[in-house]
């Protein structure tokens, strides 16, 4: 039996202040895994999918490296499918989450997003998305504010990639902030949550 009638109890209420607004942060990126294999992608479950339309999703994890807020988190999902088609009829969604996914290696291997030499092309080459599993890259944190009863949290604004104003790399794993920003923590996203329209 375990008696924990002797454990003092945790009043603390998890609370922390939301990560400022247009902060720019060294972080790690992870994959949170889904139940959705999609072949394209590489072989695993690495996508989750919508019960009330075709979007699909990685969950993405980004923990920050150094700084303020070393080790602080923000949750993103990176959406691949939907039911809205664009002029070339390819989901709307899939077309932004590529261009997503386009930053996020640009980010991490210090690609200049308007370098088309063949060593740059090489490098935007993945042989599956679990290569960006443990990748380390600039991004841009906003907040988005909470409906239907939650709080408000923190988004991802986009990955930063060289020549962008406050690009960092990987020898210089440091942040700058905003104002502070004193609201209620983010917290880690609801498995579905809500769907963007784009992605429906």
């Amino acid at each position: 039996m375990l008696d924990f009638n002797q454990i003092e109890s945790d009043t603390k209420t998890g609370d922390f202040e939301l990560i400022p607004d247009k902060t720019i942060a060294y972080a790690v990126m992870q994959l949170q895994g889904g139940d959705t294999e999609i072949p394209e992608f590489g072989r695993g479950n690495f996508f989750l999918k919508s019960q009330h339309s075709k979007a699909k999703w990685l969950p993405l994890e980004f923990t920050i490296i150094g700084g303020d807020y070393d080790g602080r988190k923000v949750w993103h999902r990176l959406f691949v499918d939907g039911d809205k088609l664009n002029e070339k009829n390819v989901p709307v969604a899939k077309d932004i989450g590529l261009k997503l996914m386009r930053a996020i290696i640009e980010s991490a291997r210090g690609i200049d997003s308007n370098d088309m030499s063949p060593e740059a092309q090489e490098k935007r080459k993945i042989n599956s998305i679990d290569d960006l599993r443990g990748m380390q890259l600039c991004i841009k944190i906003g907040i988005e504010k909470g409906t239907n009863g939650y709080a408000d949290k923190n988004r991802l604004i986009a990955p930063l990639t060289v020549g962008q104003n406050g690009y960092i790399g990987p020898n210089q794993p440091q942040q700058t902030t905003s104002a502070a920003n004193n609201v209620n923590t983010s917290t880690a996203p609801s498995s579905e949550g809500s769907v963007p329209d784009w992605a429906k």
